[in-house]
């Protein structure tokens, strides 16, 4: 028996368990996948208890993808590059590997919106928590000139602090102003999202969509309903994606890391949409 959770502040409403549950029957392995919410007080706790009572991997979502990071005994160079791990792979009752499969999920799911991220291209990230690490180190590490946009700039420089010296250069911090926004999505292949969809309710935080190219694309790595991003993207861009297949993505990654056979995406993405 395969017991695998998600961890995460609020994990009341995950679509993980429907996902890993459904990689689990794709793969003909028996598995039980549930959902936990914990707080930054109890993460690490949380963690170990679940090592000692044979857990095989965790998920980690928001906030504990920075605290998942510092407690692995061993991490991928992806973790030791953003300082975040999104997934947690469990052996012998303690020891912890770290491993980050958000940069992965990210550029298959902007490949099945028609952009395969290349050098030279320009994209648009917003956010500077966990999530954007993944994405941002993803993203250069394809090529790709990146524009974070945050309200906290001087937490979004620090995104590329853990980035080759040579990739630096191709990383431009804008601040999340109407104005900001706008300069930064003028060339761009595509808008990210990293942050929660409530982040986009604002008039002002959307103004600056002005500056979206009618070719690019919007992907938003919240989900659940139609967001405040999906409403507004469908003045300005023919392509929008909300973040179930870049959650589907990335946990096929993650079942493949924590289990050795990687599932189909098909029957993961039905489960996700229920």
């Amino acid at each position: 028996m395969i017991r695998a959770a998600v961890l995460g502040a609020d994990v009341s409403k995950s679509r993980s368990p429907a996902i890993h549950q459904a990689a689990f029957d794709a793969l003909g392995v028996e598995g039980q996948y549930v959902a936990i919410s914990v707080d930054g007080r109890g993460f690490r706790s949380t963690v170990r208890q679940l090592a000692e009572q044979g857990y095989r991997y965790l998920n980690v979502t928001i906030p504990h993808k920075r605290a998942a990071a510092a407690l692995a005994d061993v991490a991928s160079p992806l973790v030791k590059t953003t300082r975040a791990a999104n997934t947690l792979i469990l052996r012998n009752g303690r020891r912890v590997r770290g491993e980050n499969t958000d940069g992965y999920g990210l550029l298959t799911a902007l490949a099945d919106l028609g952009v395969v991220v290349k050098a030279g291209q320009v994209h648009v990230l917003v956010g500077s928590g966990g999530a954007a690490a993944g994405g941002l180190a993803a993203l250069v590490g394809a090529g790709a000139a990146v524009r974070v946009v945050a309200r906290r700039t001087a937490a979004a420089r620090g995104l590329g602090r853990g980035l080759p010296v040579r990739a630096r250069s191709r990383v431009q911090v804008f601040p999340w102003t109407p104005a900001g926004l706008a300069t930064a999505l003028e060339g761009a292949a595509s808008l990210i999202s990293a942050v929660p969809a409530a982040a986009w309710q604002g008039s002002e935080a959307r103004a600056g969509l002005r500056g979206l190219d009618r070719r690019a694309a919007v992907l938003e790595m919240a989900y659940g309903g139609v967001t405040p991003l999906a409403a507004a993207a469908r003045d300005h861009v023919a392509r929008y994606q909300d973040g179930l297949p870049m959650l589907v993505h990335q946990a096929a990654r993650a079942v493949e890391l924590a289990l050795g056979k990687k599932p189909p995406a098909e029957p993961l993405l039905k489960a996700a949409r229920g």
